[in-house]
């Protein structure tokens, strides 16, 4: 009599087990991935915010005096010593669809929604919200006098509480 060949009870039960223990690792680390898949969606907005605020702010004026079309602004000191008086680290116009200068960002604070150039929310940005900082650096920078140079931080914080920074120098000149 010859002997059938085959998979015990046992071993049955055990393949089921080891599968069962397999599949549940598995669909944790799935359903962990999934709910993290946001993220970098988030991130990218808000990078897209603050790179649109940045190109905002750079298209500017240096201050209030500097001619249209640019040109260089007498801070006294070192670069410039021709043309306009400078006007100083100020917001000088209320409206932000008035704003005509680097130095007018420096009103917003934690802006949210974040506004576009004529001070209408961003749609779909609710959660966001924006700072901007304008200075001038005490010591200058690389080699240039102070009053020659400001220095320009976005802020962007996200709905999921990441926060986005860049940072532009920006020369009169």
């Amino acid at each position: 009599m010859r002997r059938q060949a085959g998979f015990s009870l046992l071993e049955t039960v055990l393949v089921i087990v080891l599968l069962g223990i397999v599949v549940a690792g598995l669909s944790s680390l799935f359903v962990s991935s999934v709910g993290k898949s946001h993220e970098p969606y988030l991130r990218q907005r808000a990078l897209a915010v603050a790179g649109a605020f940045m190109d905002e702010i750079m298209a500017k004026r240096w201050d209030e005096n500097t001619p249209l079309g640019g040109g260089c602004v007498n801070t006294g000191s070192g670069f410039c010593l021709s043309g306009p008086a400078a006007a100083g680290l100020a917001t000088e116009e209320a409206a932000r669809a008035d704003w005509d200068d680097v130095d007018d960002y420096d009103a917003i604070t934690a802006q949210s929604p974040p506004q576009d150039a004529s001070g209408n929310p961003m749609p779909g940005h609710d959660g966001f919200s924006v700072t901007v900082n304008v200075s001038q650096p005490a010591g200058g920078w690389n080699g240039l006098p102070a009053a020659d140079v400001k220095r320009i931080e976005v802020q962007v914080a996200s709905n999921s509480g990441e926060q986005i920074v860049l940072h532009a120098w920006r020369v009169n000149f």
